[in-house]
């Protein structure tokens, strides 16, 4: 897929979902069932780690269940994130971690984008894997098996193997295995982000900004023997 393609793409699928950034954010959702809705005989039982930016012993973690085809997460990749990115995971603050959370609702793009990453976390690392979460994202209007490999070539990955580990949802227990935590931890849909383990009453910008201050606040009283409270969880509000 060349820039022109991909480019014109974005812009077609920019004037089917613009309105979303111009109102309050919404997320993803719809009836979330359990991992597994479709198997594939050529899935196999494989172990990745939770991909992660940041330093592994950040004070406070930001998790982000995340699904491919969800428009909102699109939004929360392209403008939340790199403001998270800049001003707390850069200085070394902050662990951003991703977590999958494909919804039955995008099938199969949902699923198969999220082994493809997969695919490429397991062939390189983690900074392969969110370089090429964010390919995913700007060309979410054309995934499929086509555009998994060309993108591979992007971040040099082979892209005939990403394809197929698509296809095959080779890294499917890796995917079901987050989801079935997030099932379990209360998430109905995408993005869900959680700092510090409470989930947040939405993804936007001063909703995250406020729940890293908070928990850095708590993180510094401990040190000083403040006692060991914890921030009130925050209601979702911003989308479910």
């Amino acid at each position: 897929m060349n820039d022109e393609t991909r480019g014109s793409s974005r812009r077609a699928f920019l004037a089917g979902t613009g309105a979303l950034a111009g109102s309050a954010l919404a997320g993803c959702n719809g009836l979330v069932s359990g991992p597994g809705s479709e198997g594939t005989p050529t899935a196999r039982d494989v172990s990745l780690p939770t991909p992660y930016k940041g330093p592994e012993d950040a004070s406070v973690t930001v998790g982000v269940y995340k699904d491919f085809a969800c428009p909102a997460c699109r939004q929360f990749d392209q403008q939340i994130a790199p403001q998270v990115e800049r001003e707390y995971v850069d200085p070394g603050v902050v662990r951003l971690e991703h977590y999958d959370f494909p919804l039955d609702m995008h099938e199969p793009d949902s699923y198969t984008a999220a082994n493809a990453a997969r695919a490429v976390q397991h062939a390189a690392d983690d900074a392969a894997f969110f370089a090429y979460a964010d390919l995913l994202f700007d060309n979410q209007a054309d995934l499929g098996p086509s555009t998994y490999a060309d993108l591979a070539g992007d971040v040099d990955v082979d892209g005939e193997r990403v394809r197929s580990d698509a296809e095959g949802r080779t890294y499917r227990s890796v995917v079901e295995a987050d989801k079935q935590q997030g099932i379990d931890a209360g998430v109905r849909g995408t993005p869900w982000v959680f700092v510090n383990g409470s989930a947040l009453d939405g993804f936007g910008w001063e909703t995250v900004r406020s729940a890293i201050e908070n928990a850095r606040s708590e993180g510094w009283g401990r040190e000083r023997g403040a006692g060991e409270g914890s921030a009130d969880p925050v209601a979702r509000s911003e989308g479910s």
